[in-house]
């Protein structure tokens, strides 16, 4: 069952081929964008629910413990908790998971911020503002252990990217935690990447509207866009690594979608909605779209193909 667009997968594998050329890497600059991934990743998933610390300062909690003024305890402790949980699904990606796997990662996001950290719901929830209904209570358990077990045998045979997707999705339609499931479910989403060596990939707080929107799609039945929106992450995270690690050409330059319309015979429109599809590998800097002139003339050359 392929879930992934074929063109978009293997570009992405033909990235992944490039970063673990460069292995064994220099270990200053893999600590320095390790670092820098692993900031951006805290900031984004607690922002997505709600924190409203800045990257500067979830950067200065992190690196120097300082508090914030202005911000609440629980925003501190949101940012505080994750390294311990990261480092936790580090340690997973060397044997199967295990259903107290995920209670632990739990109680570890959710430390000193609930009660129930560490333990399943035990009554009904809604999803805040949405008409969707998580399963009862009494099924969490249950669920949890199939999913486990689904996800260890992988059945479906699903490459790393689509696994890594559809737990996820599997993981917050269970809901099984009273608070915390979307940064459990993004904890699990890195596991799956991290053991089959793609780094950590952050689903950006601006593109939170288009997360639950994929999301939405999914519960209606139609997993590709969730699938493809997870891979989007997935290759910017390579495309870090690779800027890092590999020296700059003029055609590796970002452009603006506005400056590569001009220098090529697509509109900023139509390679906006590229760029939403993936079939070209633009990178989101802030809230724009970005290219470089190789990915252009790739783009252009598949084209003629077809």
């Amino acid at each position: 069952m392929n879930l992934l667009d074929g063109r978009v997968h293997n570009r992405i594998l033909e990235k992944k081929k490039r970063l673990e050329s460069h292995r064994p890497m220099p270990q200053s600059i893999l600590h320095k964008i390790q670092q820098q991934i692993e900031i951006e990743y805290i900031y984004n998933s607690n922002a997505i629910e709600g924190n409203t610390l800045k990257l500067r300062e979830t950067q200065l909690i992190l690196e120097r413990g300082i508090t914030i003024g202005g911000k609440s305890l629980r925003e501190h402790l949101e940012v505080r908790n994750h390294p311990k949980a990261i480092e936790y699904i580090q340690k997973l990606t060397k044997r199967s998971l295990r259903q107290q796997d995920i209670l632990v990662l739990h109680q570890i996001i959710m430390k000193e911020i609930e009660l129930d950290a560490g333990r399943f719901r035990s009554t009904e929830m809604r999803v805040g503002g949405e008409d969707f209904m998580p399963p009862p209570a009494y099924e969490v358990p249950h669920l949890i252990t199939e999913l486990v077990g689904w996800y260890n045998k992988n059945p479906d045979e699903l490459r790393p990217i689509e696994l890594a997707a559809i737990l996820h999705y599997r993981f917050v339609y269970i809901h099984p935690f009273h608070d915390g499931n979307g940064r459990v479910s993004r904890l699990l989403m890195n596991l799956v990447l991290i053991r089959n060596g793609y780094p950590t990939a952050s689903i950006l707080n601006v593109d939170r509207k288009k997360y639950y929107d994929v999301l939405k799609k999914a519960d209606n039945g139609d997993l590709v866009p969730f699938v493809s929106f997870v891979a989007s992450a997935a290759e910017r995270s390579l495309d870090l690594y690779l800027r890092a690690l590999e020296p700059t050409k003029k055609e590796d330059e970002l452009l603006t979608l506005a400056a590569a319309s001009k220098i090529s015979p697509y509109s900023q429109e139509y390679l906006s909605l590229l760029a939403r599809k993936r079939r070209i590998a633009a990178v989101k800097v802030g809230r724009e779209w970005m290219i470089t002139k190789k990915e252009l003339q790739r783009y252009a050359e598949e084209i003629q193909k077809d």
